[in-house]
């Protein structure tokens, strides 16, 4: 009863900033090719993330989900409400919507996004799968120590915040990026460790992307999704320049072409 309480007090003063919003994007009927693509934005990111990659699958003939995640584009106290299951179940029940189209369904995630992915890849299967700068390895040693941190520290301050000219970005920068959430590093770690644990589950055809100048997820991810999964069909496509938000970056026109290329790839 008092978490419920707890939720509708960090709920009752909420409003989602415009471009953290859900997406349902409908290709032209006419150029509609009969597949469907869900697309997971990542940890404490929002559906801004995807919208680039979104719309070029949509002019390509998909129709495209982009779901916002419980806790994220709204407050860092509606966030600190959420958890690991919470954000599990939206991504699950973004699947099973999808699925009342009754098109052939696609797959990718970013970062955490990445992580639910590849749960999702375990449960279901999807047409194609891909994972881009997938959380599932992460350049943070102190990551495996936030299940016991959180308990003595809530977050950390971090001693710069980036501005933006974007009034949303600026939000966003400032309620979530401005600090190291603890408690929500812990969520993540659980999900991480679940979608390491289901890795041998993957059998759908699986593009991994990741850049050399990430310095969230590190390239080693890769060969470790490789060798994990049961797809036989696996690739990897390696960027130079972007950093972590590897589908909004300077290399975003790459990568979308990458990923609408592998959807469209006949099945063997």
């Amino acid at each position: 009863m008092n978490k419920m309480r707890k939720m509708l007090k960090a709920v009752s003063r909420v409003n989602i900033r415009a471009i953290s919003k859900p997406e349902m994007l409908y290709p032209d009927k006419k150029n509609a090719n009969g597949q469907a693509a869900l697309l997971l934005h990542g940890y404490t990111g929002s559906p801004h993330d995807m919208r680039y990659l979104g719309n070029r699958l949509r002019d390509a003939g998909y129709l495209v989900s982009i779901p916002r995640l419980p806790g994220h584009g709204t407050t860092r106290q509606d966030f600190n409400q959420t958890r690991a299951e919470d954000w599990l179940r939206r991504s699950l029940d973004a699947w099973l919507e999808l699925q009342t189209f009754g098109l052939e369904q696609n797959l990718a995630g970013l970062s955490m996004g990445g992580i639910l992915a590849a749960i999702l890849a375990a449960t279901f299967v999807p047409r194609r799968v891909v994972l881009a700068a997938p959380a599932l390895m992460v350049n943070n040693t102190v990551l495996p120590w936030t299940p016991i941190l959180k308990y003595a520290v809530k977050e950390q301050e971090h001693p710069t915040v980036q501005d933006y000219e974007d009034p949303d970005l600026d939000y966003l920068s400032h309620e979530y990026w401005s600090v190291d959430n603890i408690q929500g590093a812990a969520e993540l770690y659980r999900l991480q460790q679940l979608g390491l644990s289901l890795l041998g589950k993957i059998q759908s055809p699986l593009l991994t992307i990741i850049s050399e100048k990430d310095a969230t997820v590190p390239v080693a991810v890769a060969p470790l999704i490789q060798s994990r999964i049961a797809s036989t069909e696996k690739e990897t496509l390696i960027l130079k320049e972007s950093k972590h938000v590897v589908v909004n970056d300077c290399e975003k026109e790459t990568v979308a072409d990458a990923i609408i290329a592998w959807f469209g790839k006949p099945l063997s």
